[in-house]
């Protein structure tokens, strides 16, 4: 049984359409039942008890859902929330898809995920070779590891691409996060950064391409760590870019190490020189380790009339309808056996 968010706001239409937005996505991880009053909601709460209450009232109502018994209560405030009050509170004017990403952290339970320094999965998907399709591949691979264990999609790319909402709106990102982490100050902060698309969770792409570049595989490592114990994240999928200072720590971390071909003999080439260096810098088991994989041809977007970027969800309908969510699926299921690259 999932576990029960309730809404209660003194905008009565605003909670009904968030509740409706909420209710309307996939792979949500809970459930949700809209109050109209706090009478509705001390009635309710004498059979049964939501696990988390998002509150948007005044302070009078407030004080009152304390006296029906709701343990977890998340505020949503007018202004901004900043300082320890980050904690408990979302911006109401937020957007409804990053309220959705917040919840979703704060509704997860407190045990049996992992947490900084245990167990956590790292999938690296990395290639010397360009255009082979890599982060598309990484996003499919990303949601299809959602289903069955709390995954979070990074990616190291230095010129990132993956769309905003609409309507457009100032979103934190990866150099946010990577200046929090670098100042041990991400603590209760992680769910300002989510996003999420069918079920993916993820995080915006960096803006300074510098923060990637400056970031070498250790750190990079630290980062990943970091998030899991903020996120109980036991899955991390890495779209690892070439700008990433130095990718062999992070392989050295990585359970699984997909390393795109484009099959033709250039392209194979570099990958050959890739593994070559790894052999040759003492990496040998990851050179071992590297499962090269053959992505269906195509990738790229038609022109759009008039010109412009793929939307929000044009973009995420390509990946995960198309086919290399297709192949995704079969590597994940063990159809297709990506080969690995083997020193000598």
């Amino acid at each position: 049984m999932k576990p029960l968010v309730g809404i209660l706001d003194h905008e009565e239409e605003y909670g009904r359409r968030l509740a409706a937005f909420i209710a309307k996505q996939p792979s949500v991880p809970f459930d949700v039942v809209l109050f109209s009053s706090m009478d509705k909601l001390r009635e309710y709460t004498k059979s049964k008890q939501p696990d988390l209450l998002l509150l948007g009232v005044e302070q009078d109502a407030i004080e009152s859902a304390a006296d029906v018994g709701v343990n977890r209560v998340m505020y949503l405030t007018d202004e901004k929330p900043t300082g320890a009050a980050v904690d408990d509170a979302i911006w109401r004017y937020s957007g409804a898809q990053e309220i959705l990403s917040q919840l979703s952290l704060r509704i997860r339970p407190a045990t049996g995920h992992v947490t900084e320094g245990e167990r956590l999965r790292i999938f690296t998907v990395y290639s010397p070779v360009t255009r082979c399709r890599k982060t598309e591949f990484s996003i499919a691979l990303a949601r299809r590891m959602s289903d069955q264990m709390r995954t979070l999609f990074v990616t190291f790319e230095e010129y990132g691409f993956l769309p905003a909402p609409s309507p457009p709106a100032t979103i934190p990102d990866l150099s946010d996060v990577i200046f929090y982490v670098g100042q041990g100050a991400l603590s209760g902060k992680l769910p300002r950064f989510l996003q999420q698309a069918d079920g993916l969770e993820f995080i915006a792409p960096v803006r300074c391409p510098q923060d990637v570049r400056t970031l070498d595989g250790e750190e990079a490592v630290t980062l990943l760590k970091t998030l899991a114990g903020e996120g109980r994240y036991d899955c991390i999928v890495v779209d690892a870019g070439q700008a990433l200072g130095d990718v062999r720590p992070l392989l050295v971390a990585s359970d699984r190490i997909f390393v795109p071909d484009r099959q033709e003999v250039i392209s194979t080439a570099r990958v050959e020189a890739f593994r070559s260096f790894l052999v040759a810098s003492g990496c040998t088991e990851e050179a071992d380790r590297l499962e090269v994989i053959h992505l269906p041809d195509g990738g790229g977007y038609p022109e759009r009339p008039g010109g412009g970027l793929p939307g929000r969800q044009e973009f995420f309908a390509r990946v995960f309808e198309g086919e290399v969510m297709e192949y995704a699926e079969r590597v994940f299921t063990g159809v297709v056996c990506p080969t690995e690259s083997r020193s000598s």
